[in-house]
């Protein structure tokens, strides 16, 4: 935080705007919530960061409870080891000398595990690590119905392992993630199509301690999933972070009962009609991506349209904002708004009380 930053103790009424705000009571309200309900379940807490990208908010995470963080970039862990994180899964498979060499370096300084589909993988995480002395930690990514990256198949994922191993690396774990059923409802659907998913990667590493390899590390969840995951038997930690934050989507679409942290405040620039009204965030602050932005604190009033600087809201009678005034909204997906933002204005009692910097804003290799 910056001592001299001109934001510190002023009002929400008073921000410039667009400015990205974050509840901190709300934030670690929600980190003692899900680390609670995990604990409870005997079940570690490793949060992804790629929706804050800020060593402040792990930090505060890793207080709560949490083991360490998941990452979704090389260059999102550098800069959570930099800023003191000392257990980090990159959720990714690197698929160049380059990403494998920096993950090497980061050894020295914390545990780094990474996730793999592919004996190519083996052969470029053994050689950087032994360029440096070290030995990188690898998970086995397992394609659980994402139909995105993993191995397909128990056996894929047993002869991968065999290969680590054979290979003198260093197998750490399987790892899966069930994100295209977080929407899925009603909850008895969505808790069978889940248990049969994560059921996949326990299978896989139950597969794996058949051949006498040691699973320590099985891993899933995401913030839409995180309570029926952590009850499913075989599971060793989950990756839910988002919940942290909160937004639309988790709350109306993947029916997460968390507190909203996140929030944009937008000014009042014109008024062109008595129903209609024109903010100062457009799409460059505040996305419509997964979901539409959520008007806080007027009942009735909808985005209409967004637009590159500009956001048009259709106004019910009687709702009439003048020139100037803020307005607070609730991300439609934070994911996609906190990227575009350099810093969180930390709130208590609808104060600025912190800044508190995206430091791996930007940071995609």
């Amino acid at each position: 935080m910056s001592a001299g930053h001109p934001s510190l103790g002023m009002k929400v009424s008073e921000l410039p705007t667009p400015s990205l705000l974050l509840d901190l009571d709300a934030f670690d309200s929600n980190c003692a919530a899900i680390s609670g309900h995990l604990g409870a379940h005997g079940v570690a807490w490793r949060p992804h960061v790629k929706g804050h990208k800020s060593p402040r908010l792990a930090q505060r995470m890793v207080e709560a409870g949490a083991i360490g963080v998941t990452c979704a970039k090389v260059g999102e862990a550098e800069v959570m080891v930099a800023g003191g994180i000392t257990e980090i899964l990159v959720a990714n498979q690197p698929g160049t000398r380059d990403a494998w060499a920096r993950l090497a370096r980061l050894q020295s300084a914390a545990w780094v595990g990474v996730a793999i589909d592919n004996v190519e993988h083996v052969r470029l995480a053994v050689a950087a690590g032994a360029e440096r002395g070290v030995m990188i930690p690898l998970l086995v990514e397992v394609d659980i119905g994402m139909d995105r990256a993993g191995v397909r198949s128990a056996l894929d994922a047993v002869a991968l392992a065999e290969e680590i191993v054979a290979a003198g690396g260093q197998f750490a774990g399987v790892m899966g993630y069930e994100g295209h059923l977080l929407t899925v409802w009603p909850e008895a659907e969505k808790e069978t199509v889940i248990r049969e998913a994560v059921g996949r990667l326990v299978s896989a590493a139950d597969a794996i301690r058949a051949v006498s390899i040691p699973v320590p590390i099985v891993s899933c969840g995401g913030t839409g999933s995180y309570l029926i995951s952590s009850r499913i038997e075989g599971v060793t930690e989950l990756q839910a972070g988002g919940g942290c934050l909160m937004d639309r989507f988790y709350r109306e679409v993947c029916h997460v009962d968390l507190e909203h942290a996140l929030f944009l405040v937008a000014s009042v620039n014109s008024r062109p009609s008595s129903s209609q009204a024109i903010l100062d965030a457009g799409w460059k602050a505040l996305p419509d991506k997964v979901a539409v932005p959520l008007c806080r604190d007027l009942p009735g009033v909808e985005v209409s349209q967004l637009y590159a600087e500009h956001m048009r809201l259709d106004l019910p009678p009687g709702v009439d904002p003048g020139i100037g005034e803020r307005i607070v909204f609730i991300p439609g997906y934070s994911d996609a708004t906190t990227v575009l933002h350099n810093e969180f204005l930390g709130l208590r009692d609808d104060t600025v009380v912190a800044v508190i910097p995206l430091v791996a804003r930007g940071d995609l290799q």
